[in-house]
Order: C-alpha cells, then sequence, then structure tokens
C-alpha cells in the first residue's frame, strides 16, 4: 500500500470521502491514490463498518475471535468476490475453503454480509413503474360531468382511532358530495361510500383523483379493484400528473378549508362521522362560495341523469377482437403462453385489437390497458399508435 506523505488518517479519509461521492470509478480512485483496489475496497469497508475509527491501523487479529471475522480473512473474501463479481456468497466460501482448507471460514450469510458492508452487493433492483397521468381534460361544464376524490391526510381521534377522511365533490358545483370517517384506503371500505353515492345522486361521467388508493395503482394498467367497478359503470377515469396537485386544484382547495376539523379531532368515530355531516351540511347548504358568485354549492347541484344500473353492463367489444377472460392470478391466455394484467380484473373479460406496429392493445370496457408485447410476453403501457381492425384473432 502506498499512501502519500500528508498523513495516513486524512488521506484515507480523503479517499473514502471521494468514494462515496460517486464521480470516479473505483480503479481510477485507487490510481489516483497509488493503492490497489483491494485496499481501496478495505478502507472503504472499514468506514461504512465502524466509521472513521475503521481507519485506523488495526493490529493483527487472531484467525477466530468473539463473533468477529479476522481482517485477513475478510480481505481474502473480498479478493475472491473482485476476482469473480458475478459469484455470490456459497460459490466464493467454497471457493475459499478448497484453496485454503487450513482456515474457518464463516458461513455464506456471514460473507454476504461483509460484502454488503464493502458495497459488492445489492438488491436487485426491479424497475419500478411511474404512474403517469392522463390530462389535460374538458373543464366540466355542468353538474356531474367530474367528480373529484382523494383521501385527506389520516390523524387519530381521542380514542386512538385512525381516521382517513374519504371526500369527493362534484367539481362543476362545489358540491360536497361526502365527507367520510374511514379507517383506512382500501377498496373494502371505499366502494360502500361510492355506492351510496351513485344511488343517491346517480353516476357521474368522469371521475378525478390522484395515483393513490384506493384510486389507482402503479401497475401497468393503473387498476385497483375500485377503479374496475367505476369503468364496468361507464366512469371515465382521470388522473392527475404525480407531483402536480394543482390538477385537482378545486379538490386540493377544499382540503385546506376542511384542516381545522383534523386539527380538533373527536372523541371516536362516531362522533367524528357526525362532526363530518354538519361540516358538509354546512359547506353546502350555508357556506357562500366565491367561485359560485357567493351562491352556496346546493343552489347549483342536481342529480345526474345516469341512474345507477342493478346490473353493470357487459362490455360491448368489436367481433373481431381477440376476447380473454383474466384468469384468478390476473393473467390471460395469449398465443400458448400467459401474459400478466391485473389481478383487479380477475373474472372479467378483456379485449385485444391489433395495433398498427404488429402489437396487440388491450383494452377493458373502453379503457386502455396497454399493448401485449409479444416478443417478451408481458403487457407494456399503451403507446400513441392508433389501433386498427385485425385480420384474425390471435390464437387461444
Amino acid at each position: 500500500m502506498v499512501w502519500r506523505e500528508t498523513g495516513i488518517m486524512d488521506e484515507r479519509l480523503r479517499f473514502v470521502v471521494d468514494c462515496l461521492s460517486d464521480e470516479e470509478p473505483m480503479i481510477e480512485l485507487c490510481a489516483a491514490y497509488g493503492i490497489s483496489r483491494k485496499t481501496g475496497y478495505k478502507w472503504l469497508g472499514r468506514y461504512r463498518a465502524f466509521g472513521p475509527e475503521g481507519l485506523h491501523d488495526l493490529p493483527r487479529a487472531p484467525l477466530t475471535h468473539g463473533r468477529a471475522t479476522a481482517l485477513d480473512l475478510v480481505e481474502r473474501i473480498v479478493a475472491a468476490k473482485e476476482a469473480h463479481p458475478l459469484w455470490g456468497p456459497k460459490k466464493i466460501v467454497a471457493r475459499l475453503k478448497r484453496t485454503a482448507p487450513e482456515l474457518v471460514w464463516p458461513s455464506a450469510s456471514t460473507v454476504g454480509a461483509i460484502l454488503a458492508r464493502h458495497g459488492l452487493v445489492g438488491a436487485r433492483k426491479r424497475p419500478r413503474l411511474r404512474a403517469c397521468g392522463n390530462g389535460p381534460w374538458p373543464e366540466p361544464q355542468a353538474p356531474n360531468a367530474v367528480w373529484t376524490g382523494d383521501h385527506k391526510g389520516w390523524f387519530r381521534t381521542a380514542d386512538g382511532w385512525r381516521c382517513e377522511p374519504l371526500t369527493v365533490m362534484d367539481a362543476s358545483s362545489r358540491y360536497l358530495l361526502a365527507l367520510e370517517a374511514v379507517g383506512s384506503t382500501a377498496d373494502a371500505e371505499a366502494w360502500p361510500v361510492f355506492e351510496r353515492l351513485f344511488e343517491e345522486h346517480g353516476l357521474p361521467d368522469r371521475f378525478r383523483s390522484d395515483n393513490g388508493s384506493p384510486f389507482a395503482s402503479a401497475g401497468v394498467t393503473g387498476l385497483t379493484p375500485l377503479a374496475v367497478r367505476f369503468i364496468k359503470l361507464g366512469i371515465t377515469l382521470e388522473r392527475i400528473t404525480p407531483g402536480k396537485p394543482q390538477q385537482n386544484g378545486r379538490h386540493e382547495r377544499f382540503h385546506l378549508t376542511m384542516l381545522p376539523l383534523a386539527k380538533e379531532p373527536e372523541a371516536d368515530k362516531t362522533a367524528q362521522g357526525q362532526a363530518f355531516e354538519a361540516f358538509r351540511r354546512s359547506y353546502n347548504e350555508e357556506r357562500p362560495h366565491e367561485a359560485l358568485a357567493m351562491d352556496t354549492p346546493a343552489q347549483h347541484y342536481r342529480p345526474s341523469q345516469r341512474a345507477m344500473p342493478g346490473m353493470p353492463p357487459e362490455p360491448d367489444y368489436p367481433a373481431e377482437a381477440a376476447v380473454r377472460r383474466v384468469r384468478h392470478n390476473g393473467e390471460i391466455r395469449w398465443n400458448g403462453g400467459f401474459v400478466y394484467v391485473s389481478q383487479s380484473l380477475a373474472g372479467e373479460a378483456v379485449a385485444a385489437t391489433e395495433a398498427e406496429d404488429g402489437q396487440w392493445a388491450l383494452t377493458f370496457h373502453d379503457y386502455s390497458l396497454g399493448i401485449i408485447d409479444t416478443r417478451h410476453m408481458k403487457l407494456v403501457r399503451r403507446s400513441a399508435a392508433q389501433t386498427k381492425p385485425l385480420a384474425a384473432a390471435a390464437d387461444a
């Protein structure tokens, strides 16, 4: 090892800082400091394990003492990993036991931990889909053209119950359709609220929300059980762009209005629900609204002409479409194999039509699910390509 004569500890610390900045590859850093990669990884590992104190020279430790792994064994383990970067802990241990059987080598799990401390292994990262919006949308010109919904940030009532307020509003009239004290963002709690609203007020044409539960998911289709119910009822889904709450600005401003309710929680769930309902009635029937020329929302809201059906209609797919029934695990059978779509669609019929590039566009009712990538047998987000009539459906 060759460190410059500016103070060994200072030089080692400077080296570690440069390593952690990730601005240069390890091999170039080690060359700049005049040390081997093996030595560089050793000091980086010591710093991660023990902080600056780990950069001091340590006395040579015995091969085994207590639960610690001797430093010379650690160095051999690190060197083996550097020589075979694709090997996992089990293979490295097996190799070291063959080359140095006289030494007592740690278990594969301990070797894995050592390599992790030295930055030589990492969790396999799966690419995470980023939810995306589908705007812009036309301004609502009448009641029930667009309903908006969201969960206001949670708080606890005096008895410790967690309240996740569910709010639903008509975008045109600002009529507060629901302000419900529910205990989670789960579909099981949200659907009964919407079912009651649809029965009392009829159906909206569109529903706008963010990309969180229970309205949307980060999967390719973006669907949740609640979203599937909306689609089956003929409600178009509007999803705002992540990080742009202003796209649902009216609803966000309302949340500021109801903020005092969250700051002064009630005794329990029942009392909180009663306080919410009293607020909702006052907001709709008594409080003047500047955007409505100081009228109240109740003066502008009218029930929808679209009644809640007793049974959602079946999808009406083109005769030439390839229709598939989604299996219990969210897959459909395609070209002799299986393509995952969404578990939220289990039991539902979906349809595929051929796109211009030869891929297949998958839909559920009028909702675009994505494109079937036939090469990799997976569903991907739909491109801007328009679908066209197909000559023959894919084989079942």
